[in-house]
């Protein structure tokens, strides 16, 4: 991977490795994150990040008078990754029926890279770094590296616009790039906007890097967090014992706000060994090592015990 902080699909466009290049390509056509997050490289398994805690404080001052010192400061924080990957295994069988050998492979590998894309996606989320995982945000946003909103207490409440005003607003000076949320919170903001009367229009359309229709609220995209590879929905109503969901307003941007971390240099390694002495097959490896950081606390909010407009 190129240096410098840059998505998956931009730092794999001058790769030679054409199966590479397929399971990238599958990776963000099934996930709007990592569609859409940066990637910074670097050397190692963690990196040191400061984050900023307090500015300076600028002073009024007569003639012949001094300015009293002062300092902005910030903290150290450590954001490690994980080993994210697995071996692909196609039966000689599957290859020798099929006309096309190469595209029956190809078939795997996409079913993979599918598979892959689900497991970064519920991790980003829920990851507790405590296992072989990375942190997620979930467990930044409770060390303090970001804003977690409550639609009630100790309860579920209503999603309504004044809360997603409420979470705009909490985000200071930041302006979110993307709202993460399911399908269900979807039509219900979208229901909330249109059905606003007298109002300007709060929803409208645009495209994603495919060009598949987006739909936007308040100029910013809403992209849908599907289901986990097992096809349970990564974002469902099942928080907290309190059948509660969430939502995420989160600005992207290396050093800055949420971005994520590739370690050893940036490696994604795409490897067909071909077909192994030890089984009747086609063996083949994909491995990477990811992980999420936070340099900002106000880059990404969390709406949270959101009630399921289903339920009764």
């Amino acid at each position: 991977m190129p240096s410098g902080a840059m998505t998956l699909l931009e730092a794999t466009k001058d790769s030679t490795n054409r199966l590479k290049r397929g399971v990238v390509a599958t990776l963000i056509q099934e996930s709007p994150i990592l569609e859409m997050i940066p990637f910074t490289p670097f050397e190692g398994n963690a990196i040191e990040i400061e984050v900023e805690v307090s500015l300076p404080e600028p002073q009024f001052r007569a003639v012949n008078e001094t300015y009293s010192r002062s300092y902005g400061t910030n903290t150290k924080r450590f954001f490690g990754v994980a080993i994210l990957g697995g071996e692909v295994f196609v039966d000689t069988y599957i290859l020798k029926v099929h006309s096309n050998r190469a595209n029956a492979k190809a078939k795997q590998y996409r079913k993979f890279s599918k598979a892959m894309s689900r497991t970064f996606d519920k991790y980003f989320f829920d990851g507790t770094g405590t296992a072989k995982d990375f942190k997620g945000v979930n467990a930044l946003i409770d060390e303090g590296l970001g804003v977690k909103l409550e639609a009630a207490s100790g309860t579920v409440g209503d999603l309504s616009l004044d809360l997603l005003d409420d979470a705009f607003d909490a985000m200071r000076t930041q302006s979110p790039d993307v709202i993460l949320l399911n399908r269900v919170l979807r039509r219900k903001i979208t229901t909330l906007a249109r059905n606003l009367s007298g109002q300007f229009p709060l929803i409208d359309m645009t495209t994603d890097t495919f060009g598949r229709q987006v739909t936007m609220y308040n100029d910013v995209p809403l992209r849908i967090i599907g289901d986990d590879r097992e096809g349970n929905a990564i974002l469902d109503f099942d928080e907290g014992g309190i059948n509660g969901g969430s939502l995420y307003l989160v600005s992207w941007g290396e050093d800055e706000n949420v971005f994520g971390l590739s370690g050893l240099g940036g490696s994604f390694d795409v490897r067909d060994f071909g077909e192994i002495e030890a089984a009747p097959g086609h063996l083949g490896r994909v491995e990477w090592y990811p992980g999420i950081a936070i340099a900002n606390p106000y880059s990404i909010v969390r709406i949270a015990n959101i009630k399921d407009p289903a339920a009764a």
